[in-house]
């Protein structure tokens, strides 16, 4: 069950499943939850409206000016999973860079979507001779494909390293 998570006097920050995920969403975002080792402290009570919150002592009730922390509630309010559960944090542990999970919100993908569906790999194609030769030299599939599309000739893009541009 999902409930919502607060530092103790403090307002509604997000959402959890257990208490050791509001134990570490109050971490993540900067507020400094006691005792730093465990989650032993948090509480799962019932609010006046009835809802059920993890109350979670902390050194700071809001949000401290903390570049780090401030990324991760703004990256966490994007999208969120199926269950209500901010996606980002998914997306991170599976690898995928901020931008590409970005981007994929932008097409219209679900939050689930973009935090779980892995990155393409490119397969090289085995009749084309330069691409074989830009993997021999370290080049990837997807840099020397990009190379010959901007315009570059083949023989330079698989053979030349970061200083392309400057055939």
């Amino acid at each position: 069950m999902i409930d919502f998570v607060a530092p103790r006097d403090g307002e509604i920050i997000g959402k959890a499943t257990s208490r050791e995920d509001a134990w570490w969403l109050c971490s993540r975002y900067g507020l400094k939850p006691h005792p730093l080792t465990d989650a032993s402290e948090v509480r799962l009570e019932d609010t006046e409206s009835g809802a059920k919150v993890w109350t979670v002592p902390c050194e700071h009730t809001k949000y401290p000016y903390d570049r780090i922390a401030f990324e991760n509630r703004r990256r966490d309010g994007l999208a969120s999973l199926e269950n209500g559960l901010p996606a980002w944090p998914i997306a991170e542990e599976n690898g995928i860079a901020f931008q590409t999970f970005k981007q994929r919100l932008n097409r219209g993908w679900s939050g689930q979507r973009a935090a779980t569906e892995g990155v393409r790999e490119m397969v090289p194609n085995p009749d084309d001779e330069w691409e074989a030769i830009a993997l021999e030299n370290g080049v990837s599939v997807r840099a020397y494909r990009s190379r010959v599309q901007a315009g570059c000739p083949e023989a330079i893009a698989a053979t030349m390293g970061l200083s392309w541009r400057k055939w």
